[in-house]
């Protein structure tokens, strides 16, 4: 049986067991094999093992003839941007928002994320194992340049925005984003309030960043809107003036309204997944706004994203795409789109996302198992009987982890507590 190696968001492991330096140079090989003669961008981000994977994925490609440019440490969105700059492939070297023991391999083209039919090509010649021998050898290059070209093209984008003034508190979850976000902000004019800013790779994600948003919320003393990103820096969550966590699902729905009010949101159009809160999808109705949903991935919103022509979409989970500033979700243009709307609008940040309804939803993890089985008479009788209820129940493999996510949306917390717990029950038994 073949093996799958890339998941929703790339290939992705625990370091040294699933995720090796031997697959990392195999996957620098096959990939090499598909640029040809050309160059790839090689990103990272501050966990203790990217040093290690950074020289084996650029040791495959730099074998079968193909020159490397290092970045390193730098934002997943970084390293997609400066391949749609120089139109070539990149690979960015990140488990996100995962803890520090994992890490990932993600590549990119043209600013995108390859598609599913590259990934199987790369998969069938990792399982076939047989690679040609070239006669020209690739050359390894600093390209720390690449980080002053990410921020002047940000900078750029954002040239009509002035923060003089505005006191912004930003944790970087000890990542990739601590080597951009301040020096953005600061450039805006913007005072500007620091945690977790070391490249401590040990520290990356623990307790702090978007997967832990209660910390800046807790903490933060001087900002009046805080932003709080996750390792790679494709994901942020925001933090109001009242210290109350704004959620991916708010900040599309601000930034809709005010994309909308500018005339910039395509066909009126935002895309969502499977896991956008029904809240959302109401209070986007109400505006005039259809909402689409898709399979869980920033990569299957950006697909129904250019299939439908919207240039808004993203995820509950802070990962959002603004396709008229970036090809994939970046934390930190996202966050300078939302100040713009703010300032626009003079409303405060509580004011706006209070206006958006978050229906109670619970996700539990349950760790997946080879017996394991979603095809089950039980199963299907409890979602059946929920949903006609009024309950939205999501349950799906991660993509990131050998887990089942089961979610159950509605408006009784006590109920959605025990259809989750009679989920979780019937799939462990």
């Amino acid at each position: 049986m073949r093996v799958k190696y890339f998941g929703t968001d790339g290939i992705r492991g625990i370091f040294g067991e699933t995720l090796t330096d031997e697959l990392a140079f195999k996957v620098g090989k096959a990939l090499g094999e598909i640029v040809g003669e050309g160059r790839v961008i090689v990103g990272k981000d501050t966990r203790v093992s990217g040093d290690s994977l950074e020289a084996a994925i650029s040791a495959g490609l730099t074998s079968m003839g193909v020159d490397v440019l290092l970045c390193g440490i730098l934002p997943t969105p970084a390293v997609a941007l400066l391949t749609r700059i120089t139109r070539s492939f990149g690979v960015v070297i990140s488990a996100s928002h995962n803890p520090p023991e994992y890490n990932g391999i993600k590549v990119l083209k043209g600013g995108y994320k390859i598609p599913d039919e590259m990934e199987a090509e790369i998969e069938e010649r990792l399982e076939n194992g047989s690679f040609p021998v070239r006669s020209v050898v690739g050359r390894t290059k600093s390209f720390k340049e690449g980080r002053d070209m990410y921020i002047g093209a940000v900078l750029e984008m954002f040239r009509d925005l002035d923060l003089t003034g505005e006191m912004v508190s930003l944790d970087l979850a000890n990542g990739a984003t601590t080597t951009t976000a301040k020096e953005v902000f600061e450039f805006l004019g913007a005072k500007v309030e620091v945690f977790n800013d070391s490249q401590d790779g040990l520290l990356i994600n623990q307790g702090c960043g978007a997967t832990h948003p209660r910390f800046l919320a807790e903490e933060m003393k001087n900002g009046k809107v805080g932003f709080t990103f996750d390792g790679d820096g494709d994901r942020v969550i925001a933090v109001d003036e009242e210290r109350n966590v704004v959620n991916g699902d708010r900040i599309i729905g601000i930034l809709a309204v005010g994309l909308k009010e500018e005339g910039r949101l395509n066909s009126d159009t935002v895309v969502g997944t499977v896991m956008t809160n029904g809240g959302l999808e109401d209070f986007l109705k109400e505006k005039g706004i259809k909402l689409l949903r898709t399979k869980v991935g920033d990569k299957y919103v950006l697909e129904k994203m250019l299939e439908s022509g919207a240039n808004l979409g993203g995820e509950r989970s802070g990962h959002i795409i603004i396709l008229d500033r970036s090809t994939t979700g970046d934390g930190l243009i996202t966050a300078l789109e939302l100040m713009r709307v703010l300032r626009r609008s003079g409303r405060n940040l509580s004011d706006f996302a209070k206006e958006i309804p978050d229906y109670p939803q619970i996700t539990k993890n349950v760790r997946r198992t080879e017996r394991m089985s979603l095809e089950n008479e039980n199963l299907r009788k409890i979602v059946e009987e929920s949903t006609s209820r009024g309950y939205r129940v999501v349950i799906r493999p991660s993509g990131t982890e050998p887990v089942i996510r089961i979610t159950v949306e509605g408006k009784d917390r006590e109920e959605i507590e025990k259809i989750v717990e009679e989920i979780s029950r019937v799939l462990e038994s």
